[in-house]
């Protein structure tokens, strides 16, 4: 295993937050987002008409609406955009692995993360709309306590070979096309990760009437 990787943290008046910069095409880190505990929903809401602008469409696409709850195995269908590039991709969250402390130190995160237990949340993402998103990478997710609270958050500079976030490599530019992706969530002692929950109110105006930036879509 590869020691050294570079991890940056920062902590919230609210929770800890372990938070670094991303592999995402817009280089932000990741923002925690709550969402509340709720039956599960396979609502969804038809999708903006408007074409991306390298020839994609998303012309028939219904996003997933936020706030809808799924199980570990089912898709959310979300907006996104890399390299200026608009369009659609889905999101499915295939398993919840469980970690050991001793897994972590190779990211030298110090006593902020002491006693946390990491999770790696396994992910497939599909390219909807047949955008050219070639090498762009999977931002915005966090894993999700037993109370529906969004737990820490660590972001990976460089490779992690227990969770490797990758990216979606050169071929990920027709409809269909798929990759995939691991997400690092960690729980303070006492509590676990139960689920995953995705959100990103930056992309509310590419699908019009799902409520982007309200509620996170989640996982359990």
């Amino acid at each position: 295993m590869r020691t050294g990787v570079p991890a940056m943290l920062a902590v919230s008046a609210l929770a800890l937050a372990l938070a670094g910069c991303s592999g995402s095409d817009d280089k932000a880190a990741p923002a925690p987002a709550s969402s509340p505990a709720g039956p599960a929903s396979s609502s969804s809401a038809p999708a903006s008409s408007s074409a991306p602008a390298d020839g994609g469409s998303t012309s028939g696409v219904e996003f997933t609406k936020q706030g809808t709850k799924l199980k570990i195995g089912e898709k959310a269908i979300v907006p996104f955009s890399a390299s200026k590039k608009n369009g659609a991709i889905g999101i499915t969250v295939t398993g919840i692995d469980k970690g050991v402390e001793a897994d972590l130190a190779p990211l030298k995160l110090g006593d902020q993360a002491k006693g946390m237990t990491p999770y790696y949340i396994q992910v497939k993402v599909t390219n909807e709309s047949g955008t050219d998103f070639s090498y762009s990478s999977l931002g915005l997710m966090n894993g999700q306590l037993a109370d529906g609270s969004d737990g820490p958050h660590v972001s990976v500079i460089g490779k992690f070979e227990k969770c490797d976030s990758g990216n979606s490599g050169k071929d990920f530019t027709t409809k269909g096309a798929s990759y995939t992706s691991c997400v690092l969530a960690l729980a303070p002692a006492g509590t676990e990760v139960k689920g995953a929950s995705y959100d990103d109110s930056s992309r509310r105006d590419q699908a019009p009437n799902t409520d982007y930036g309200k509620e996170s879509i989640s996982w359990k």
